[in-house]
């Protein structure tokens, strides 16, 4: 291994102590000032090596962390989702019977610190609608809970400006009594996508969910004409 390669390696490692939610190739190449090429190559050889954890969220997708994550990772999983469901029954299901009280939450988890997680992740990028609705998925594999989570995206062919995004592996687990973590869900994502657009909106429903017996969860994200609605 030569010194420049060596000396761009331990960039890498440093940069992943620093970065609790993961970095993707392009974010890695960027903070280094070293083409993706190299990066990925780097970042290769630092994985087979076990000196950093790769999650692979897709063929052309990768998230990177330090070495230490990768020994808890499925611990970690398992126990955020059974503690947000812990919460969620002796809180939401005590408290919250109206779930528009949930999804009230979601949108003041976003407007107190949660949108900026994903423009943490996003800062080179404008977050107009259209952009929005390649990146949703990666953006919620990025800062979701738990690090299995899987998300896609597919535009709807009905109506303009509209598309689908699925969660799969979602934390209400197909239980009816954590529905409520749905419905924090839909609240979250209107509120980060209206921060971004704003001044235009979106409507976000959940039109499958888990606990009615659908595979995964999903949700549907339209952007809304603001001067009609009030109008």
């Amino acid at each position: 291994m030569n010194v420049r390669s060596s000396r761009q390696k331990f960039k890498i490692l440093n940069l992943l102590e620093t970065e609790s939610l993961g970095l993707t190739i392009s974010q890695i190449a960027e903070k280094i000032n070293l083409n993706r090429n190299s990066t990925a190559r780097y970042l290769e050889e630092l994985a087979e090596k076990d000196l950093i954890y790769k999650i692979e969220k897709g063929p052309t997708s990768k998230l990177f962390y330090p070495a230490r994550k990768s020994k808890n990772f499925e611990e970690r999983n398992l126990y955020m989702v059974q503690f947000y469901q812990l919460l969620h029954s002796a809180f939401f299901r005590k408290y919250l019977k109206d779930q528009k009280i949930a999804r009230e939450i979601g949108l003041d988890m976003a407007k107190n610190g949660a949108s900026d997680l994903y423009a943490k992740q996003f800062q080179s990028v404008e977050l107009n609608f259209e952009n929005i609705t390649h990146l949703a998925a990666l953006a919620v594999e990025i800062t979701y809970p738990i690090a299995n989570v899987e998300a896609k995206v597919a535009l709807n062919p009905e109506i303009k400006n509209s598309f689908f995004l699925e969660i799969q592996n979602c934390i209400c687990d197909g239980n009816k009594d954590y529905r409520s973590i749905c419905e924090i869900q839909v609240g979250l994502l209107k509120g980060v996508i209206d921060k971004f657009i704003a001044p235009e909106e979106v409507d976000v429903k959940e039109v499958e969910c888990k606990c009615d017996n659908h595979p995964s969860c999903k949700y549907l994200i339209t952007k809304i004409d603001v001067e009609n609605e009030r109008t």
